[in-house]
């Protein structure tokens, strides 16, 4: 009898369902990973505040560059001289040459003059009559004080000169290969420079540049 009643124990405790004290069911941990998960419209919403957000930051200019200088000292300079008054001149007993801010005026002026005033038809700044030089130097003598009588101050004053002299030429030569001097002359001829002292300065220019001896050493260079 106690046989009996000892497998029917058995049997019931078999059926009995049994309970995993281990962990959650996989039931229960997909419901809470569920519950975690971010619906997609909340994402996207999430995602255009952002961008939004990027958008409303303000705009950075870019940053500014120096211009040209155009020697805006040097023309108040001239504009406050009292009426009559000219600018002097300081020579370094080294260099025999001009120092100071009055050296840079004078420079700046010298090319001024000789894009006014120096005809171009001369390839040569020794070929330069004596009178245009005279003209140049009064030019400047209505701004500068000029020792004429001394030799060692005028010599730097035609060194000066000169040297405006070659820059003026080399930046109308510059002009005429850049507007196709080289290959079509015809064109770079109608391109004229706008601080050329004249048409007739420019035309001979072109002339000279365009002479085959001219030309070649313009291609080797």
């Amino acid at each position: 009898m106690w046989k009996f009643v000892f497998l029917v124990m058995m049997v019931l405790t078999r059926t009995m369902p049994e309970e995993d004290s281990r962990g959650p069911t996989n039931q229960s941990v997909a419901i809470e990973s569920a519950s975690n998960i971010v619906p997609r419209s909340t994402r996207r919403r999430k995602r255009n505040a952002a961008t939004t957000t990027d958008s409303n930051q303000p705009q950075v200019d870019p940053p500014k560059r120096r211009g040209p200088n155009l020697n805006l000292s040097a023309t108040k300079d001239f504009e406050n001289l009292p009426e009559g008054s000219k600018i002097s001149l300081t020579m370094a007993g080294d260099t025999k040459g001009f120092v100071g801010r009055t050296a840079t005026q004078f420079a700046n002026e010298c090319g001024i003059v000789i894009r006014s005033v120096c005809p171009m038809n001369f390839h040569k700044w020794e070929s330069v009559p004596a009178d245009i030089k005279n003209l140049m130097y009064e030019k400047l003598q209505g701004k500068f004080n000029l020792l004429r009588t001394d030799r060692v101050f005028m010599g730097y004053v035609d060194y000066r000169l000169h040297n405006q002299w070659k820059r003026t030429r080399g930046e109308l030569s510059a002009h005429w290969k850049n507007n196709g001097g080289k290959t079509n002359p015809r064109l770079a001829r109608s391109m004229m420079k706008s601080n050329c002292r004249s048409p007739e300065d420019w035309n001979h220019l072109c002339d000279y540049w365009e002479l085959e001896s001219t030309r070649v050493s313009l291609l080797n260079a």
